[in-house]
């Protein structure tokens, strides 16, 4: 195989992604690697053999190698020092003699990845807003909303917890929902999660109390919350079940009748849900008297999203939530969503839920998919997050957030 047979602009990415399994846990472990073509081979150089991504890669002998969309399963070897001082001379020509004097040049360890045929193109993962599907688009296409939901979640999975944790306000967003919920909890509950994706949510919370019943419509990620399951032994504590969140009264037969004082939704796992009022009937009637949902919604209207844009003079970005449902991008493939303003979600729970608590998740910081603006102005950041945690569960601030969280009460 040649560097002609490579996509160009894939190969002139500064960075790609090698895609292991964990030597015991067998669960996908992701890292960003700077590399070089040569020859028709791919070459990364690592800072230490202890790395999990090398020891992974030589036990495992074959691997992913991803470069945007495209993905190529690899054959791992490690090359000898002769090779390595090639490699070395090629890293210097690509990132420059200071990236190589400061990261590379004293490395024991140089990796080959060799093709072991053409790569297979998946949709490349994008920002949340960084769609190229128009509804009508995506419409004709998906006769059936939850299949085409499913598909794109499924298509997250293997990826999803690098994409989380890599994301400066999702991972703030996560601890502070979790935060929020742990309030709520007892160590005796047993607590039902609507949509927990690859379980991160569900495997902190389910030391804290007795069980967690995590639901989700993706098959691939219940199937990876499975593996997560046994590899961290919490069969006892977690239980996996496939469904749709307008299906949650099937808990009741997993719990044999047993009534979860708390249900929870993070991450707005209810704006991919269109029978919203099928869930609040099915929430209604499996949750104990005086039990709680908690859940996050995307908003409608996100203040720090308007001021954001305004200050790099995008205007016509400042609301992009106008017009909904909106399209968003999850694994790559997009799928269509629906923001709610925070009394348009409520009405959904009138006459059975008591409002009780409004929290904008965040009110000030950036949206998500602008964790960049976050990470580059740290100074602010700091002085913003402060604020969100005096000022972010007050009117006007609780209802202007990228996300809301909101605290029902069973009536």
């Amino acid at each position: 195989m040649t560097s002609r047979q490579f996509p160009s602009s894939a190969v002139l990415e500064e960075t790609a992604k090698i895609v292991t399994k964990g030597r015991a846990t067998h669960i996908p472990h992701i890292v960003r690697v700077r590399f070089i073509l040569l020859g028709g081979k791919f070459y990364a150089i690592a800072g230490t053999e202890r790395s999990d991504w090398v020891r992974n890669s030589l036990r495992q002998k074959r691997v992913k190698f991803r470069l945007q969309e495209y993905v190529w399963n690899v054959r791992v070897r490690r090359t000898n020092s002769a090779v390595r001082a090639d490699i070395l001379e090629a890293f210097t020509k690509k990132y420059g003699a200071r990236v190589v004097r400061d990261w590379y040049v004293n490395s024991p360890v140089c990796l080959c990845f060799t093709p072991t045929g053409p790569p297979k193109k998946r949709a490349a993962v994008r920002g949340e807003n960084e769609v190229a599907t128009t509804l009508s688009e995506w419409q004709a296409l998906n006769a059936d909303y939850y299949r085409g939901v499913s598909t794109a979640f499924d298509s997250a999975a293997e990826e999803y917890d690098f994409t989380i944790s890599n994301n400066y306000i999702n991972t703030w967003i996560r601890e502070k929902s979790i935060r929020e919920l742990l309030h709520l909890a007892r160590p005796q509950d047993v607590l039902v999660e609507i949509g927990c994706g690859t379980g991160a949510e569900a495997i902190i919370i389910a030391r804290k109390v007795a069980k967690v019943v995590a639901t989700d419509i993706s098959s691939q990620m219940i199937s990876l919350l499975t593996t997560k399951i046994r590899a961290k032994k919490l069969e006892r504590k977690i239980i996996p079940l496939l469904a749709s969140a307008a299906e949650v009264s099937t808990v009741s037969r997993i719990l044999d009748g047993q009534k979860p004082r708390i249900v929870y939704s993070f991450n707005g796992a209810l704006n991919c849900e269109p029978r919203l009022a099928n869930f609040v009937d099915g929430l209604h009637s499996v949750l104990a008297d005086d039990g709680y949902f908690v859940c996050t919604i995307r908003n409608s209207l996100c203040l720090s999203e308007a001021v954001s844009h305004a200050a790099v003079f995008q205007f016509d970005r400042m609301a992009p939530r106008k017009l909904q449902p909106i399209m968003v991008s999850v694994g790559g493939l997009d799928i269509p969503s629906v923001y709610y303003s925070p009394s348009a979600f409520s009405s959904f729970f009138s006459g059975k839920f008591k409002l009780e608590r409004l929290v904008g998740l965040p009110s000030m910081l950036p949206p998500a998919y602008l964790s960049d603006y976050a990470v580059r102005f740290k100074r602010i950041s700091g002085l913003l997050e402060k604020f969100e945690t005096a000022l972010s569960d007050h009117f006007p601030l609780n209802r202007l957030g990228d996300q809301t969280l909101y605290v029902f009460r069973k009536t």
